[in-house]
């Protein structure tokens, strides 16, 4: 089974030969390697271009510079494989990172989302402590790296990256992924590595940089999915009124979107003294 793993890069001049050999050096040989250049205004092209001819499962293309929703559809739109998995240009897979993901879909037809541990590298190292999979707390906040692998057909299906959000997209695709398509497996093991870098050039960090948009982010995630929120115990009053099961999060996250949120669709003054109660 042909598994495509598609490497966006913008700016990774230093560090995308590193990540594109992670993926050459897979033990899991039945690859194809596909990097797309966002609008890099350094010379990350060429050292693609370097590297793209002396292997023939890769493949290099350059576009104009739309962000990462964009360039992982459009890396996506030129896959082949059953399966996809998106490596940023500054990370890195461990060398049987494929195999032990296909494995899992092979003794398991009916998962959609196949992941592992992870740990940092760079200016930041040890492990990555990504919470367990569990429906609710997911909801609350994403517990499901960039860097899972998800099959091909339900990725166009559900309707790939939403390119109207430039943070946590792959939060938002999972959750549409999970509401038709359920079946979650993380690897009990550290099969991929996570770049922190000090110089601010990762995909993720560039986004950041722009105010607020963590919290927009999620904002347009809450209303986009809200049916499915209220069908899972969060509706907006819910939200502003359960305590229990979920404190710890109202806690983490009241005075942060929660708040943005209710401020932006409700009546600040007729709801202020009830909501300050629970922050």
């Amino acid at each position: 089974m042909l598994v495509s793993i598609i490497i966006p890069c913008y700016n990774n001049e230093k560090v995308i030969a590193e990540t594109i050999d992670s993926a050459l050096s897979q033990s899991y040989k039945s690859i194809e390697i596909i990097v797309v250049n966002d609008g890099s205004t350094d010379d990350s092209a060429k050292v693609v271009e370097n590297i793209s001819t002396k292997y023939s499962n890769i493949s290099f293309y350059s576009k104009e510079n739309r962000g990462p929703s964009h360039t992982r559809n459009f890396g996506a739109q030129l896959s082949n494989g059953k399966f996809l998995v998106f490596l940023d240009g500054d990370d890195k897979l461990h060398t049987n990172y494929i195999q032990k993901c296909v494995a899992e879909y092979l003794k398991n037809p009916h998962l959609n989302i196949v992941y592992s541990h992870a740990e940092f590298f760079g200016s930041k190292s040890g492990n990555w402590n990504l919470p367990d999979y569990r429906q609710k707390s997911f909801l609350i906040d994403n517990c499901i790296p960039i860097f899972a692998m998800i099959k091909r057909d339900v990725f166009f299906d559900v309707g790939q990256f939403d390119e109207n959000i430039h943070f946590i997209e792959d939060w938002e695709l999972w959750i549409r992924i999970l509401k038709k398509y359920p079946g979650v497996y993380k690897i009990p093991e550290t099969l991929f590595y996570y770049r922190k870098s000090g110089e601010k050039n990762s995909l993720t960090d560039l986004n950041e940089k722009q105010n607020d948009i963590s919290d927009n982010a999620r904002l347009y995630i809450y209303n986009k999915h809200y049916t499915y929120y209220k069908e899972n115990g969060f509706s907006i009053s819910n939200l502003i009124t359960s305590v229990g099961d979920n404190l710890k999060y109202k806690e983490k996250y009241y005075s942060i979107w929660y708040r943005k949120y209710f401020y932006k669709y409700f009546k600040p003054s007729k709801y202020k003294n009830v909501y300050l109660n629970f922050l």
